[in-house]
């Protein structure tokens, strides 16, 4: 087999780990996120109702009051507003 040919026989080889793919990687990111923002929503909506519940609740009369001051309804109010501009040389 000396005919000046180098004759090379084809080597088994295993195939090269591909790199997880782009949803993989960026899965447990997505699902943290996403668990964050429910937490918030949950979270808000306990503390509206919360807070809603909170203010509707009947307030307990005290016994000691026998009579009712009338409500006044009406106000007056005067705003006086001034605006005042310094302007540097």
């Amino acid at each position: 087999m000396s005919n000046g040919y180098n004759y090379r026989l084809p080597v088994k080889q295993e195939p090269a780990q591909l790199p997880a793919p782009l949803w993989q990687q960026a899965a447990p990111v997505v699902m943290r996120g996403a668990a964050l923002v429910a937490a918030g929503v949950i979270g808000e909506w306990l503390l509206r109702s919360a807070t809603r519940k909170a203010v509707s609740m009947p307030f307990r009369k005290s016994r000691a009051v026998a009579t009712r001051q009338p409500v006044i309804e009406a106000f007056e109010e005067t705003i006086v507003v001034r605006r005042t501009l310094i302007r540097q040389k």
